[in-house]
């Protein structure tokens, strides 16, 4: 899985990695208090190779954490909280409103037509910026390119939403 590193991994992320058996038993040792390769071999009841991919896909799924110096696992519980909060700002509580459809591990996968989608979806990527700092157009574009490969068109959808305002000369932009 390769999901970035500025963006939590996604509800749909998250059933992805612990799918499978050796995922869930892993995961489930490390709840458990395993932080080793070996401690969650022996208490999961799988070999030592097979928790060690199983931890690995963990730690690139980012619901697990690796510190080489130590040589130990350790769970990241505020994966689950951010995407579930990333879920309910997109999907909203409830049936939600389809917004959540346009977002694929963590990225944009279109920018909607239908006007409240849309407000709702490039409400999502607006909270990439903070309040009050005004951006170059260059990380601008950074940010955007993270969340949608048409950055220009995102940059575009943001400033004429009224999410983010361009500076007279263009060349700085800052959220609204």
């Amino acid at each position: 899985m390769n999901m970035s590193d500025d963006h939590p991994p996604s509800c749909r992320d998250l059933v992805g990695l612990l799918a499978q058996t050796d995922r869930r038993a892993a995961y489930a040792a490390l709840a458990l208090g395993a932080n080793s390769v070996a401690e969650v071999a022996e208490l999961a009841g799988l070999r030592p190779p097979t928790a060690a991919a199983a931890l690995r896909k963990l730690t690139d799924g980012r619901i697990a954490s690796f510190d080489p110096e130590k040589g130990t696992y350790t769970l990241l519980d505020h994966a689950f909280r951010l995407a579930v909060q990333a879920e309910v700002r997109v999907a909203g509580r409830g049936d939600g409103d389809g917004a959540g459809s346009y977002f694929r591990r963590g990225r944009l996968t279109s920018i909607p037509d239908r006007a409240e989608v849309r407000r709702r979806v490039l409400a999502v990527v607006k909270e990439s910026f903070e309040p009050g700092v005004a951006y170059p157009e260059p990380k601008v574009n950074a940010i955007c390119g993270e969340w949608f490969d048409d950055w220009a068109a995102l940059r575009r959808a943001l400033v004429d939403e009224g999410l983010l305002r361009r500076n007279r000369a263009g060349t700085a932009y800052e959220r609204v």
